[in-house]
Order: structure tokens, then sequence, then C-alpha cells
């Protein structure tokens, strides 16, 4: 810039006057301010390019961790027992009956709670009963999806399990134990347990408790009892081998393309009628939705936008895929919808696809009839779960 300046003063003219001084500092004044703008938009870009290359570089740095397993950091199992756990004794107080409803998370949460349940009442388990007709049009039951055997045996030193209420022989007759029906309080305290439902089952023999969704307190001040509800969910509950294998399989062949992600939605009627989330809606859908609501939850007064603002709806599939790509997963991610029916339609899933446009399902990765004949309902969940 100062060479610039020599350079203008060699071939100004002589001032003659005032003015023509005045025009040649203000003719210098402009070149220096045009030089120093050029100079500092071409740092701007300059800059702006650079962090660009090194935002890019954190992205793929961040990306390549997320594609990588997260290390333990010194976290350990925590299933086993650790302190006395004596095994439960040859005499209950009674049988134990449960319906685990909601879907296949909280159905697994709710039989967790079921054994803890058992053990905090010295109860006979009978095995739990799955609410999938509502929902999922599906009468298999615990059987249909679990393996049966390995859950009894795996927690034969925690609770007495038995398939159904045996009959008893009474003066030479056969009579049938009768579970009393009880709506435990959401998420009871385990003084419940011990008490209001305690007394029930040394009344009757048996006690029968629907719904039975987060009808246990999560919070317990007793590391046991936590340690129990992990044995149940990571140990005793394994698919059925049909099961397994299936998602095996789906596994495999999404490895053999490269990298992928598994996701939930989780955007279907039945959560979205318990979440009270309509107003996003038209009229008709929110008619559904209401209509579910009744048949299947206790009267509750919910206002959409308070419970939106505390984080109690459910994104929908854009919000999900805007998350992503904020965190640095671009249009070329393969992701496995791991989903029912979505609740709304393509309306809701095509600004979805629009982020990320290479979805796949098991039926897309394996089109094969026997996965069709084994992916309905509560078994295409559980195919998913593992997936």
């Amino acid at each position: 810039m100062r060479r610039l300046g020599l350079h203008q003063r060699q071939h100004a003219k002589p001032a003659g006057g005032g003015g023509g001084g005045v025009k040649g500092m203000i003719g210098r004044l402009l070149i220096a301010v045009v030089v120093v703008l050029i100079c500092t938009i071409s740092f701007i870009v300059t800059s702006t390019s650079n962090g660009g290359a090194r935002s890019g570089s954190r992205s793929k740095m961040s990306l390549d961790e997320l594609w990588r397993s997260a290390d333990s950091v010194g976290w350990r199992p925590s299933s086993a027992p650790r302190s006395d756990w004596p095994p439960p004794p040859s005499e209950t107080n009674g049988y134990l009956r449960v319906r685990c409803n909601g879907g296949l998370n909280q159905q697994r949460t709710a039989i967790c709670n079921a054994v803890l349940a058992a053990r905090i009442m010295n109860a006979t388990l009978v095995l739990p009963e799955l609410d999938a007709n509502s929902f999922w049009h599906d009468d298999s039951g615990f059987r249909g999806i679990y393996d049966v055997e390995h859950f009894m045996k795996s927690l034969r030193y925690d609770v007495k399990i038995v398939e159904k209420i045996p009959e008893i022989r009474k003066n030479g007759k056969t009579k049938k134990i009768k579970a009393v029906q009880l709506r435990p309080p959401r998420d009871a305290p385990i003084s419940w347990y011990t008490t209001d439902a305690l007394v029930k089952m040394k009344e009757h023999g048996a006690i029968y408790l629907t719904p039975f969704s987060h009808r246990l307190a999560e919070e317990i001040d007793n590391p046991e009892y936590q340690r129990l509800r992990c044995r149940v969910n990571y140990h005793a509950l394994r698919f059925k081998t049909n099961i397994m294998k299936l998602s095996q399989s789906i596994v495999d062949k999404l490895r053999a393309q490269g990298h992928f992600m598994s996701i939930h939605l989780r955007f279907e009627m039945d959560m979205l009628a318990f979440a009270g989330c309509f107003d996003i809606f038209n009229s008709k859908e929110q008619e559904i939705l209401k209509k579910y609501r009744k048949e299947n939850f206790a009267p509750k007064k919910l206002v959409y936008k308070e419970r939106r603002a505390i984080g109690k709806c459910p994104l929908t599939p854009e919000e999900v895929g805007l998350i992503l790509r904020a965190m640095g997963f671009n249009n070329s991610t393969r992701i496995y919808l791991a989903a029912g029916d979505l609740f709304g339609g393509e309306r809701f899933m095509k600004p979805f696809r629009a982020l990320f446009p290479h979805l796949e399902n098991h039926s897309s990765v394996d089109p094969s009839d026997e996965l069709a004949e084994n992916t309905q309902g509560l078994s295409g969940s559980a195919v998913d779960y593992m997936t």
C-alpha cells in the first residue's frame, strides 16, 4: 500500500490551488480504501476456506468416531449378584400373573419388573403375557418370540417360574385358582408390592396385574434388585432361534455393503396416542389417535404445546433426519429402518427420505418368502430389535 501511495505522488499534478490538492488527497484515500477492502475480503475468503477444510476434517474425524465401537472406559457388566443372594424358598406366597403392554421395548421392561416383583413378594411368576392384539394383532405370546426354556433356566436361582397356574385337588375335586385382578399404580414403590399386592395374593392365592407397563419404580435403592433386572434383560430374555438366525442374516447382508445404522423412528399410532401429540395431524388422523387413546390409556388432560416444549412428543422423521445431519452423517449414509407403519404415511416420511435416500428394511434386504412368513407382528419387531 505504501508503494502504491508513492506511485500516486510521483504522477500527481502539482497543486495549483486548494481544490486540486483536496481532489488528489481524496483520490489517494479512495485507492487506499479499495486496497484495504480487497485485502480484507481476500483474508475472509481464505480463512473461511481453511476453516471449512478444518471443519470438514473435524466432521470426518467425528463421523469415523461414530462408526467405531465405543470404549468401555472402565464400565463392566453388572448383572451377576455381588452379595448374599439366596435362592427362592421352596414355598411361595402365591402366583403372580402380569399383562405386559406397549411396544417390544416396553414389554421387555415390564418382564424385568415382573421378575423383580415376584422376587420381592416371594411369588411364583406365571410366564408373562404379552398384550399384542391391541396394536400388533398377534397372539403368539411369550413363547412365540422368546426361548422359554432358557428364560426359566436362567432365572432358577432368582424366582420360581411356571407356564400357567396349576390346578389344585381338594376333597377329591380339581379346582382352578382364580387370580384377582389389580391395577398397580404407575411407578409403584416396593412398599405397594409388599403390602397391597401381597395381602391380596395371600388372600386369593394369585393376583393378576394389568396393565403392567411402568408399574414398578425405576429408582430402587437396592443394587441387587437392579442387577436382577439386568440379568433378565441381558441374559434371560433370549429370542427364539429362528428370529436370531433371520436377524443375523440381515445384519450380514447389510455389513457386506459397508457401514449402516439402524433407527426405530417410533412415529407410530400407539406411541403418538400415548404421548397425546395430536396437533400436527389433520382432523381425521386426530380422531383416530384420540379414539385409540381413549380405548387403551387412562384419561388425562394433555396440552400439545406444553408436552412438546418438555420433550414428551416423539420427534417427527424429519426432525430425526436433521439431528443426524447435524451430527455429521451425510446423504450417502445407509439406514435400516426398524419400524412399523409410520402414522401419517408418506407425508411425514418424504422429508426424511430427502435427507437420507438410502433406506432399507427387512423386506428390502431379504425379500424371501421365509422372511415374510417369520416377520409378522411381534416376530418382525423382534427381528428389527436384534438388527
